[in-house]
């Protein structure tokens, strides 16, 4: 450590930036206590740096530093003013440090042309061991060139196992071609956010080449579908052509769609059919009690779903009754989060009970805690759970990469 402290000093002064100065106080403490340090962690929003955020020359300096380096395994650099000239000096870095495996450069301004200076060091990763493992693009406008340049680099790169390209800008042409990458060619990737795309379209093109995708791919574990503008006929089609044809995804996450009540004979069979789904995520769609009353029926029959998400979809009295009778007959579920909905005396009663029932024979983690007043029963909202509930938390944290 104190070698590399060192090399990234004397960087700093030949591209006369200022020295990071989280970063310093992590050296220094880890040559203070004999250790090494594996993770870089500067991300933007923190208090050390909220002000002072990360610039390009900084991030020159620290990526010619990093250039010989094999301890530091995780690079975090989120919301920080880089772009595409900044994350070019990454990519660079990623071509001859093989021993980082996470870059986090979520919140930054890296745009089409620095996406594709990313993707050409990713499609050269692989055949010698290590890489990164791990890219989080969020909240970066990529666009629809440098996702297909993303889609391009799927078909070549071993390595990457998930990959966070939500709230990138996509287009129908990025999602079809990621979409077509994953059918045909790889077989690595297990995580892939593609969260709200700019879509000009009613057709649900991107909708049935997932569809096809999950048929076909052995290798995804979590999908997170979610503004996609989903409507009842694509749920149908990502159901039968793709989600009861597969036996390995685990986590599929659709919020913020327009499904409504129609599709829920499509979820309920994906819930009856499918064996290896263990989380299922349905926040601010359009439900309703007819759609709930199906997935509370089809509940019983399944024995692997352990999370299910259906905040704020609209659903009342009749179809929170049936939601706590199907979980009374269901022995896997252990989360269930069901806030923003419309809860009524009968169906407040019914969770209350539900909920005693469930203590007994394991926990039940909930976005909502009924409790009693004299003889009437309410439901309040759980601020912080005791354990988180979103999906890709959940699968992140499990991945042991």
């Amino acid at each position: 450590m104190e070698s590399f402290k060192t090399t990234y000093t004397e960087k700093c002064r030949d591209f006369l930036c200022e020295p990071i100065k989280p970063l310093l106080d992590a050296l220094e403490a880890a040559i203070a206590r004999g250790v090494v340090l594996s993770t870089i962690k500067l991300n933007g929003n923190s208090k050390d740096l909220f002000n002072k955020r990360v610039e390009y020359m900084q991030v020159f300096a620290l990526s010619e530093a990093l250039h010989d380096n094999n301890t530091v395994t995780d690079l975090d650099l989120s919301f920080n003013n880089i772009d595409d000239a900044g994350v070019a000096t990454i990519a660079r870095l990623m071509k001859f440090n093989k021993s980082i495996r996470r870059i986090s450069l979520q919140g930054n301004s890296i745009g089409s042309d620095g996406a594709t200076k990313l993707a050409e060091s990713l499609a050269e990763a692989g055949g010698g061991g290590g890489g990164v493992e791990v890219l989080n693009l969020n909240f970066n406008p990529i666009g629809e060139g440098g996702g297909q340049e993303i889609a391009k680099m799927l078909r070549n790169n071993d390595t990457l196992k998930i990959l966070d390209l939500g709230n990138t800008e996509l287009g129908m042409k990025s999602l079809v071609s990621i979409a077509t990458s994953l059918n045909e060619v790889n077989r690595t990737l297990v995580y892939l956010d593609v969260e709200n795309p700019r879509l000009y379209s009613v057709q649900e093109e991107g909708t049935l080449h997932f569809s096809r995708c999950l048929a076909v791919n052995t290798a995804l574990k979590a999908v997170k579908l979610g503004k996609h503008d989903m409507r009842d006929q694509g749920c149908l089609t990502l159901v039968s052509y793709g989600m009861v044809n597969n036996m390995t995804l685990t986590t599929l996450d659709l919020r913020c769609n327009v499904l409504s009540e129609e599709s829920g004979p499509h979820l309920a069979r994906l819930i009856i059919e499918n064996s290896a789904l263990t989380t299922l995520a349905l926040p601010s769609n359009n439900i309703k009690d007819n759609g709930c009353v199906h997935v509370a029926e089809a509940l019983p029959h399944n024995h692997t779903l352990t999370s299910l998400d259906m905040s704020y979809n609209h659903i009342e009295e009749k179809g929170l009754l049936a939601l706590a009778e199907g979980m009374r007959k269901n022995t896997s579920l252990s989360e269930l989060k069901i806030w923003g909905n419309l809860f009524g005396p009968l169906c407040s009663e019914a969770l209350l009970l539900l909920l005693e029932e469930k203590e007994g024979h394991g926990v039940l983690y909930t976005d909502f805690r009924p409790y009693q007043v004299d003889d009437k029963i309410y439901v309040a909202k759980i601020d912080a759970p005791e354990q988180p509930l979103d999906p890709a938390t959940q699968f992140l944290a499990s991945q042991a990469i």
